[in-house]
């Protein structure tokens, strides 16, 4: 534990992703465990068992050194890695435990506009709930992490197990975000920005990142949520004149009234009063659980393996659980 935690694997993340369920405080003192769990860490980690019976080994997570890190605070590469590392294990687990994992993903269109005519309903707004399901009747895992080592990202577009994958590690409950900050990364595995050993990781949305790479995928989920390239403009200055108008907005264009706001709040960069206008609008909550939902609905928990089980612990609770 001491040589995980030097690694940025703390005992918060490794009860739940790495030992078995059964565990607790006394397991700590009956050596004859011992091999067992060198075992479970030489397969999270993907080292010989001979390092992690080394006393003297650091057991550091792999490096991914083509990682394409996008929108990132001042944090050097190593210490994103523990939580990389991790969510594309977690990842992996949910691609091997897909209950159709032996049909083939299907492709994003490549055109926002052709995919939007895909998502959207024939009449209203696209909103979470349509991205979800088109991507995972795609055959594109959307996987919500709640438990990652620190410091965490937003969200990583990848391909793990041969299929393209969309992590999520941010605790978003706004389901207008979510869907925008999903089709961003839909947009990077579009655009073919990801190979096996090439993640993009976006850190968090709250910081510019004028790369091409950024303003491509930016561009990609705005025109296949809005149909256009930007939403409906609004002015306010305060949380409740900008909900009002943003609604208003939404009846006017079937444009989501929550991108309105957030697209308002990546201009002026008050994320906290676009947070209030949503709530305003009964809009703040239910992200998370509607992406439970299409994991419960795609995931075979019961048919994972103990390895994977425990990796999917750390996908918003314990397995299984509603």
């Amino acid at each position: 534990m001491r040589r995980l935690s030097q690694a940025g694997f703390k005992k918060d993340f490794v009860h739940p992703a790495v030992l078995p369920d059964w565990w607790d405080e006394t397991c700590a003192q009956q050596p004859e465990l011992l091999g067992d769990i060198e075992i479970r860490v030489a397969r999270f980690l993907g080292v010989p068992i001979s390092a992690v019976r080394n006393p003297g080994a650091a057991l550091a997570p792999t490096e991914y050194a083509n990682a394409q890190l996008r929108r990132v605070r001042d944090i050097d590469r190593s210490r994103l890695a523990p939580a990389i590392h991790s969510a594309l294990r977690i990842g992996a687990a949910v691609v091997r435990s897909l209950r159709d994992r032996a049909t083939s993903p299907q492709s994003i269109p490549p055109d926002p506009l052709q995919w939007r005519d895909h998502l959207r309903p024939a009449a209203g707004a696209v909103v979470l709930d349509t991205v979800l399901s088109d991507l995972w009747t795609r055959g594109i895992p959307v996987v919500p992490i709640d438990v990652l080592p620190a410091p965490s990202f937003q969200g990583v577009a990848c391909i793990v197990e041969g299929r393209p994958v969309i992590l999520m590690g941010h605790r978003y409950d706004e389901p207008g975000r979510a869907a925008f900050l999903i089709a961003h990364e839909a947009g990077h595995l579009a655009a073919g920005d990801c190979s096996p050993d090439q993640p993009v990781v976006d850190q968090t949305d709250e910081v510019l990142d004028d790369s091409l790479i950024e303003r491509r995928a930016d561009r990609y989920a705005t025109r296949a949520l809005v149909g256009g390239d930007e939403p409906p403009p609004v002015e306010a200055t305060d949380f409740k004149e900008l909900a009002r108008q943003a609604a208003h907005l939404e009846r006017q264009t079937a444009v989501d009234a929550s991108l309105i706001i957030f697209a308002w709040a990546a201009r002026t960069g008050d994320y906290a009063k676009a947070s209030m206008a949503v709530r305003a609008l009964y809009r703040g909550i239910g992200a998370r659980r509607k992406l439970r939902q299409y994991v419960d609905q795609y995931v075979d928990l019961e048919a994972a393996n103990e390895t994977d089980r425990a990796l999917l612990r750390c996908v918003w609770g314990e397995p299984g659980a509603r």
